[in-house]
């Protein structure tokens, strides 16, 4: 089992609890794709008024964007609903020093996927296929 195969299962076995989907609002363990595997933080949610969530995401030991591609400047962050159109929530602050990355933004939607992708526009249409970390919403 290589690394990543570890750390999934270590990531689990200690934050478990906290990574299980939460039926209110609540925090969430995400975790990095292949593309950033050592890429971990939370996520924070908190409903809103007529159906909206804040979200807050913190990411741990980030590259800069164009280490994972030379034509990527930033990290998006998005909404993406179950079906539909997904929503741009911002740029993820990077602190090149810190290698980490903030950003709190609201959601429009109460079930929905946290898409954490490298972009190279300044504000693009759509995720781009660079994920670097997801995670899965829903408060019901």
């Amino acid at each position: 089992m290589g690394v990543s195969g570890w750390k999934s299962i270590m990531m689990s076995l200690v934050l478990g609890p906290a990574a299980l989907g939460c039926g209110a609002d609540g925090r969430y363990v995400i975790i990095g794709t292949a593309r950033a595997q050592s890429a971990s933080g939370t996520v924070e949610v908190d409903e809103l008024d007529a159906g909206s969530t804040q979200v807050s995401i913190h990411l741990e030991h980030l590259y800069p964007p164009n280490r994972l591609g030379r034509d990527l400047v930033r990290y998006g962050v998005w909404f993406v609903p179950p079906t539909g159109t997904p929503v741009y929530g911002g740029e993820l602050k990077f602190d090149r020093e810190e290698r980490t990355g903030d950003l709190t933004a609201t959601s429009p939607f109460r079930r929905f996927t946290v898409r954490i992708t490298g972009e190279a526009q300044e504000r693009a249409a759509a995720p781009s296929r660079n994920e670097i970390a997801s995670q899965e919403i829903a408060l019901d």
